[in-house]
C-alpha cells in the first residue's frame, strides 16, 4: 500500500496529506510529473506488460513510463538503452519481442527499464520473485551496482533474507510491525 501511495496508484493518496517530490497530492499535480522521478518494477507491472515490442523498445519505454513505446525515441535514448542491454548481457536479443523472451530476461529488461532514467527514487517490489538462481543472482548484482552508484534512493521490497542487498543499510522486518 505504501508503494501505491507514493506512485499515485491508490485513491487514498488524494484523501491524505501526502507530498512527493514537492508535489502535494490532490492539488492538480500531474501523475506523469511525479512518475518522471520514479523508476518502478513489480509483479503487477510484469503481468501487465503484455505488449509485443522489442527488448530494446521495452527498455526505452522506461523514459516515458509507458507500457509499450508510443513515441519516437531520441538517438541518445536509443544509445543509453543499448548500453543497458550490454550491461545485462542481452544485446543480442535487442530485436526480440518482449513476449518471446524467457521470464528471467523479461524481468531483467523491466528492471533496467526502471533504472534507465536514473530516477531519484527506484522502487523494486519483489524483483527476484519467480526467478531461477542464475537470474536471481544477476538481479541482486545489478541492484548492488545501482546502490553503489548512489544516484537513486532505493526502496527494495523483499521477503527472503538471502536476497539482502549490500548498500541498503536501513530496513524494516515484518516482526517490527505490531498489528
Amino acid at each position: 500500500m505504501l508503494i501505491n501511495l507514493i506512485t499515485g496508484d491508490n485513491p487514498q493518496c488524494y484523501n491524505n496529506d501526502i507530498e512527493v517530490f514537492g508535489f502535494k497530492r490532490g492539488t492538480g499535480e500531474s501523475i506523469w510529473g511525479i512518475k518522471q522521478h520514479i523508476g518502478f518494477i513489480s509483479n503487477a507491472l510484469h503481468i501487465d506488460f503484455r505488449v509485443s515490442i522489442s527488448a530494446l523498445n521495452t527498455v526505452i519505454s522506461g523514459f516515458y513510463d509507458s507500457i509499450g513505446l508510443y513515441q519516437k525515441p531520441s538517438d541518445s535514448q536509443v544509445n543509453i538503452a543499448k548500453q543497458w542491454l550490454a550491461l545485462i548481457g542481452l544485446s543480442d536479443k535487442q530485436n526480440t519481442s518482449f513476449t518471446q523472451l524467457s521470464y528471467g530476461d523479461q524481468r531483467m529488461l523491466l528492471i533496467v527499464r526502471a533504472m534507465i532514467k536514473h530516477p531519484t527514487l527506484l522502487i523494486l517490489d519483489e524483483p527476484c520473485l519467480g526467478l531461477d538462481e542464475a537470474n536471481r543472482q544477476r538481479v541482486l548484482v545489478l541492484i548492488e551496482k545501482v546502490c553503489a552508484a548512489n544516484t537513486s534512493t532505493v526502496i527494495y521490497v523483499n521477503h527472503h533474507a538471502a536476497d539482502k542487498i549490500k548498500g541498503i543499510e536501513n530496513y524494516l522486518k515484518m516482526e517490527d510491525f505490531k498489528y
